[in-house]
């Protein structure tokens, strides 16, 4: 078995020879676009369709939410917005085909350059992960609008090999009410009835950033400090699942009050505790109540919420 320097360097190798890489994604305060599954289905092989038409960019991982993206890619970002810029003329083509009414004036692109290999892993692992918190029935490697179920998931990986159906030029048609995509010629596999991101996304290339399986694991499931700098930058409300923040509370308590049960803790100590959920790790209102058994109406005298 390779040591952790061999590992390392193999990664750091993977990570020079391709780039430059982009965190991309449109703001969390945005009217429901995906209103359903079949709009979201048609998100996915919308993105997939502007992934052929713009080969050159490539798409490390993604997630499409009910009312915002995120993007893990790699590539000029001329190019890259050149996609995003597609994807949305088309998606906005087809709601309107389907009479959804949506505003899509203010989906934007906002975006970050990844300059440094931990940092692309911190974003492969934001992205993969951001289903998951506002979604209780899924987990990172199950929310189904992504490329996160494929990430070291042999299982999944085999549906896609041994699937047989493509997305034709017909549905390509009738989703983007464009000739565009006549004349791709690599077909675009579908698993459970929507493109594949197995097929349009480089998730081997992704699983190359990362030293094995159980480094990845570790960086998804416990670096929530990288993932909470990530969240305060974007400024996405919500990014710890109920599991995960009162594991921070635990460890608050543990730290500042002798190990005392969060409900059990003084008055003035949950109204400390409070702020800094709120604070430092983005905690909702109804998390925070939760979290240290507290009334809804006082917590939101704390916290206002803004109309």
């Amino acid at each position: 078995m390779k040591n952790f320097i061999d590992l390392e360097s193999r990664c750091s190798l993977t990570f020079r020879q391709s780039g430059p890489y982009w965190h991309l994604w449109t703001s969390e305060n945005h009217q429901i676009i995906f209103q359903d599954k079949e709009s979201f289905i048609a998100g996915v092989n919308i993105l997939a369709i502007c992934s052929r038409l713009i080969p050159d960019v490539k798409i490390i991982t993604f997630q499409l939410m009910s009312n915002h993206l995120h993007l893990t890619l790699s590539g000029l970002i001329e190019r890259i917005l050149l996609l995003f810029e597609l994807f949305k003329r088309y998606l906005g083509k087809y709601l309107k085909g389907r009479g959804i009414s949506v505003d899509l004036s203010s989906f934007e692109a906002n975006f970050r350059e990844l300059s440094t290999l931990q940092e692309l892993r911190n974003v492969i692992t934001y992205n993969n992960r951001n289903g998951y918190v506002v979604t209780p029935d899924s987990t990172p490697f199950t929310y189904p609008w992504g490329a996160n179920a494929y990430y070291y998931n042999d299982f999944a990986k085999s549906l896609y090999r041994e699937s047989q159906s493509v997305l034709s030029k017909a549905e390509r048609r009738s989703l983007i009410h464009s000739h565009d995509s006549d004349k791709l010629k690599e077909p675009i596999i579908k698993v459970d009835g929507y493109a594949c991101p197995m097929n349009f996304c480089c998730v081997t290339f992704g699983e190359a950033i990362f030293r094995c399986a159980s480094h990845y694991f570790r960086e998804i499931s416990r670096n929530i400090e990288s993932q909470k700098d990530i969240a305060k930058e974007l400024g996405e409300r919500i990014f710890y699942s109920d599991d995960e923040l009162f594991s921070v509370v635990l460890s608050i308590c543990k730290e500042k009050y002798g190990g005392q049960k969060p409900s059990l803790i003084p008055a003035v100590a949950k109204s400390e505790v409070a702020l800094l959920l709120h604070n430092e790790y983005n905690a909702s209102n109804k998390q925070i109540q939760r979290m240290l058994r507290l009334e809804a109406s006082f917590v939101d005298s704390l916290f206002p919420k803004k109309n």
